[in-house]
């Protein structure tokens, strides 16, 4: 019966969501040797659809200590630390791809601590279509807790061909179930209880997977990945 509502669920997820239109790409951890300083990342928009789009950013934190702040800069304008979803949008070609124009940053104002923001891009008009990364900004000398957020990142790149990866913060282990389109198991993988997880898809045919985060026999998150 378990599997029947999976499988169930895992259809509808594939109704209702259309091949991502945009990839990002850069790194998902940004370390400061100095707390006193702004600690800033950047990443890498690309249009892999075959039509322009006007892109536009979104910011939701997961996790912040509240004597900390965060901003981020997008299509030429910045945001304040209220601002969620960017109101100025860049027009990306297809096939182009922009690493100067997204900046996040993270003030932890001399304070010893560390901020785990998700930024997610899509088309303006189609806030389904979009692609979502993790950004933990350490302060200096910072350990993830074992009290922090349960937090999972997209497949990244997405579509991809060989390799993938995501990023993880949960407070147990677990482990990852890749099924395919018609809920057959053909990957599971044993997780820690945070980190980054490669994963080898050379062997899987083209076409849409599912990544299911499992922890104490529960679905706790569902990712989809794309093999091309």
């Amino acid at each position: 019966m378990k599997k029947i509502s999976l499988l169930l669920l895992i259809i509808t997820q594939v109704l209702n969501l259309s091949a991502q239109s945009l990839t990002v790409t850069g790194s998902n951890s940004v370390l400061t040797s100095d707390p006193c300083l702004t600690t800033h990342s950047y990443l890498t928009i690309k249009n892999i659809s075959n039509k322009e789009h006007d892109v536009l950013c979104e910011k939701n934190v997961i996790s912040e200590p509240a004597a900390m702040s965060n901003y981020f800069c997008w299509g030429g304008n910045c945001y304040g630390s209220s601002t969620i979803v960017s109101a100025s949008h860049l027009t990306l070609q297809s096939g182009q791809a922009d690493a100067v124009s997204f900046g996040g940053y993270f003030d932890a104002y001399c304070e010893v601590g560390q901020a785990i923001v998700e930024y997610c891009f899509y088309p303006d008009g189609s806030p389904l279509d979009k692609s979502c990364v993790y950004i933990t900004y350490h302060g200096a000398a910072t350990a993830v807790s074992e009290t922090s957020p349960i937090a999972i990142s997209e497949f990244y790149p997405n579509p991809a061909k060989e390799i993938v990866r995501f990023d993880y913060y949960l407070n147990k282990p677990a482990k990852l179930i890749v099924m395919d389109i018609l809920g057959n198991e053909v990957k599971r993988i044993r997780l820690s209880e945070r980190g980054t997880q490669k994963i080898n898809i050379s062997d899987l045919s083209k076409g849409i997977y599912f990544g299911n985060v499992v922890v104490n026999n529960e679905t706790i998150a569902i990712k989809k990945l794309i093999v091309r």
